[in-house]
């Protein structure tokens, strides 16, 4: 069962009541580790299960968010951004950068450059981290993109394609 409650995480709530967007945090009994996971016990599509990354490139660390139905595109992350060296980061380093463990990585990463996959904007709502074990994040694509000022591009595959 999920339920509404206040952010335990006071910086992300400060940055998105300053920034005037519509959010919601939802309490679970687990941390979900897969997008399926998560779509189905708050039965929801997949596609807007939308997991962020940390990635280590040549120009510096990038908060990347996908669809859940779709994964990663390292070619189409390099293409996009003219880079050569594209990988996840290690997860002390998600850690020093973000606050939160891999699988936990907020939708906002305040200070880290961030890329959203086209597809994601395709759906009513993203579901994601917010830096806390068995928590989730709602909000709107849109409002993702405006808070953390991201790029947008086609940047992952779907899930089915080989």
């Amino acid at each position: 069962m999920t339920q509404q409650t206040e952010l335990p995480n006071a910086k992300l709530q400060s940055l998105l009541d300053a920034a005037g967007v519509l959010y919601e945090i939802l309490v679970h009994g687990a941390t979900f580790h897969r997008a399926e996971d998560g779509a189905a016990n708050l039965g929801v599509d997949l596609a807007q299960m939308a997991p962020t990354f940390i990635l280590r490139t040549e120009r510096g660390p990038l908060a990347v968010t996908i669809s859940g139905a779709t994964r990663l595109s390292y070619k189409k992350i390099k293409k996009a951004l003219g880079l050569k060296n594209v990988s996840l980061a290690p997860a002390d380093e998600v850690a020093v950068l973000t606050g939160a463990e891999p699988g936990t990585v907020a939708l906002v990463n305040p200070g880290l450059p961030t890329l959203v996959d086209v597809r994601l904007l395709e759906q009513p709502n993203a579901y994601g981290g917010c830096g806390i074990h068995a928590h989730t994040l709602k909000m709107r694509p849109a409002d993702v993109v405006t808070v953390t000022h991201a790029q947008v591009f086609d940047i992952a595959e779907d899930k089915t394609s080989t």
